[in-house]
Formats: structure tokens, sequence, C-alpha cells
């Protein structure tokens, strides 16, 4: 603070603070001490030796000209919008990208109608995977959330890491890794329920071909969740997400049919804000603010998107070499849409899915590479080596040795743009692009 010694040193009787050495106070009036603005540190240091300030100083602000707040106005102002610089341009950007996607809307609306191919376009299947790398559900309708279609892998199967050579793990380390069909195949015999409200409880039931007798519930309400005690940091790919775990009984029961004793069953936090890569997000799909879309606890995207068509062209190639054809379940997908070209999806950039204010914008990102899982009979958990032997045949794309079927998706940043989708609905293409293939190469688990 500042001092005002004129009237204070006058009265030391009265006043706040007074001038010591040897024990006892000075003679007010010290010297040019009187009639100076000081601190207490400046008072200190132009006393004295041996002279010490006791009491309390008073404060008295300096007055702010209108000047000087305009110039801490304008250099905060700089500051802000020097570190935000990078959000900003991708809010602008975002905020340019959704305006020019209305205005296609607005034109194909107003026009009554697409192409024919985009006429004919429809939703002919909808699922979602409550567990990870467990069986799916089929839905006649369902609706997003912020991390993808609602109810859609919030749960997984973990196992712990080995402990670090040098300890303990470290804040934010990876203490388990997610579990798969990749690693265990026999995942795919075991059926998670879509969530059912039961008695104020919201309930998924684990149920496997390989366990007849036996089925477990898991209360996957939001305050149950948010109140499990167990904490994990689980790593997913190049992520790491804290998950809860959900209790020993629902573990007990994979492990029965994972024949592995240390899997766990977790279940992802509702203030998770795990994010896409910004390698792959158009401008569209960012938020309001120039933040990237979330993801649950999916490989990467939280949609997958795949063509009737095009697994009709895979099947037509696996009969012409005297093998079955493949249900769509080996591809795990989130929406199916028929009436397409085959591989179409391709090239496709943003879609429509039904029509005016209840329709749905979703983004085209990158396509799906696919693994030893779509290998994997969904019903049984036997493994051969179709579809990826014959896919290898037309489908190696990108830079690298993976095969493609389907295209990860994201939804559009303008939450006005998102709503109830069902079987049926018409789909429309509003834009169209190059394909889009893995930028690195990602090591299969």
């Amino acid at each position: 603070g500042r001092l005002q010694t004129s009237k204070l040193l006058d009265s030391p009787a009265r006043s706040p603070f007074h001038l010591h050495r040897g024990g006892g106070p000075l003679p007010p009036n010290r010297g040019c001490l009187t009639r100076l603005s000081l601190s207490r540190s400046h008072l200190s240091a132009l006393c004295l030796d041996g002279v010490e300030v006791r009491g309390r100083i008073p404060c008295r602000h300096p007055k702010v000209t209108m000047a000087e707040t305009a110039v801490l106005i304008v250099i905060g102002t700089m500051s802000f919008l020097f570190y935000y610089r990078a959000r900003l341009k991708d809010t602008i950007r975002a905020n340019r990208a959704r305006w020019a996607l209305r205005t296609i809307i607005q034109r194909i609306e107003a026009a009554g109608e697409g192409s024919d191919d985009e006429e004919e376009m429809q939703v002919s299947g909808l699922f979602i995977h409550p567990v990870k790398s467990l069986r799916a559900v089929p839905l006649s309708a369902t609706a997003f959330d912020k991390h993808g279609l609602r109810a859609d892998r919030r749960l997984m199967l973990v196992r712990p890491n080995a402990r670090p050579t040098y300890g303990e793990f470290v804040d934010g380390e990876a203490t388990h890794r997610f579990f798969t069909q990749r690693q265990c195949s026999s995942l795919a015999t075991i059926e998670a329920s879509e969530p059912v409200d039961i008695g104020g409880k919201v309930l998924i039931k684990l149920s496997s071909t390989l366990l007849t007798d036996e089925h477990v519930f898991v209360d996957v309400s939001p305050s149950v969740i948010e109140s499990l005690p167990v904490r994990y940091n689980a790593g997913l790919w190049g992520d790491v997400v804290e998950v809860a775990d959900v209790g020993d009984a629902a573990a007990d029961f994979v492990s029965k049919v994972a024949m592995q004793t240390d899997v766990r069953l977790v279940c992802l936090l509702q203030d998770s804000t795990r994010r896409i890569s910004d390698k792959y997000c158009p401008d569209a799909a960012r938020g309001p603010f120039g933040d990237l879309p979330m993801a649950g606890l999916t490989d990467g995207f939280p949609i997958l998107v795949t063509s009737q068509a095009s697994l009709d062209e895979l099947n037509k190639r696996l009969r012409s070499k005297g093998k079955d054809a493949l249900p769509m379940s080996r591809f795990r997908p989130n929406i199916v849409i028929r009436n397409s070209t085959a591989f179409d999806e391709d090239n496709w950039k943003a879609i429509k899915i039904g029509t005016g204010e209840d329709s749905v914008v979703l983004h085209i990102v990158k396509g799906c590479p696919r693994c030893k899982q779509s290998c994997t009979d969904q019903l049984t958990g036997d493994r051969s080596e179709e579809p990826l032997e014959t896919l290898s045949e037309f489908r190696a794309l990108g830079t690298d040795i993976d095969v493609y079927f389907g295209q990860n998706a994201v939804m559009n940043g303008d939450r006005r743009l998102r709503s109830v989708i069902k079987l049926g609905d018409p789909v429309t293409v509003l834009s169209r692009g190059d394909p889009v293939w893995d930028l690195e190469q990602v090591q299969a688990e």
C-alpha cells in the first residue's frame, strides 16, 4: 500500500504505526519523513540503522485515469486474442462451414428432391453396442448425445497393465488396457442388452450362449456410475480415459466366458471429454467455439456407417470363390444404408438423414480399416480368413496394407441438426470429395 505520512507522524499516539529504535518510539517529524508518500519497504529503507516500522500502514489506492483503463483493456484483449488465436480461427471456420452446409440443405429442400439415387437411399439398419466388443443390439430408432448414438459403447472390458519397472504408475498413465474380440473371440457370444429403466434403475443384462444358466444385471444409472469408488485410467488406442469399475458380479461373469481371471467391466463417466483426432475433423463438425467432437469408448470416432450395396459386392466376390456370404454384423456398424452404389460412401463428405426439422447431418471423416475382428463370427466366436482375404484383393487402399470397409462419421457441430433417426429414413448426400484413409499406421491389438 501507499502511505501519506504528514499527519500520522505528527501524532504518534494516534498513528496506526510507529517508528521504533532500541525498544522505544522515535519522536515525530523524524527528518525528511514528514509529508512523503511511502510504502512500508520504502519507509524502512529510509530509516536509520536499527529503526523499524511497527503497526498497520493504511492503504490508499491510486486513482486510475480513463486513459489508463483503456490501455489495460486493449492489452488484455490483445493478450486474449493472441493466446486463443488458434481456437478463434477454428471457431470462425466452423461457423462458416456450418452456414455453407445449411445453405446446401435449404437449396435441396427448396428444390423438393435430390437426385434419383439420393431420393431412394434409406436407413436399413440401426445398431448400438452397449459394451464395446460384445454383440450388437438392433434398434428401430435411436437418438444422439454428446458421445454419439445414445448408449453405444459406454462400457468396455479392460485388463490391468503390468506395473512399471520404476515403481508406481504416474498421474495420467494408463493402469489398464482395453480388451476386445481381437484378443478373445469368445466375447462375441456375450449379449449386452439395450439399457432399460426398471424401477428407477437403468439396467443392462449380460448373457452368453456359453453360460446358458447364468446372467447378470449391471446398473448403469448416471448417479450409480458417478458414485462407484473404483476408478481406472484405461488405455484405449492412443488415449487414456478415466472409467469406473462396475463391480465383481459383472467381472466374474465375463471372466468365465473369456477364461481370464483379471478382466474387469468398466463404464465411461458422464463428464468424459474424450475428443476425436483433429487430423480428420471437418470444420462443420466442430462445436460453436471450435471444440472437437467427443467420442465414447469407440476405437476413434463415434459413428460407423456402412452400405448394403458394398456388402452385396463383397458377397458376390465370396460366392464366386465358392465361399459363404457374410452378414453385416461382421463389420459392427451403427448405421446401414441401402439403395446406394457399392462403395459410393468412400466419396461422401456430408449426409442428411431424415427430412425437415427432424433431420440429422453426419460428416464422413475417414475410411474404417478392418482387422481380424471382422473374421470373427458374431454369434459363435469362430474365426476364419474371410472377409480380409477377399477384401485385400480390391480394398487395400491408402499408403498402408490395411483393407477398408465402411466409413467413420461424426455429428454436425450444430445441435439443431441432431435428432432422432429411424429405420426407413431417407438419406441425402450433401457433399462429396476424395476418400480419406489412415494418415499413419496403427498397430492392431
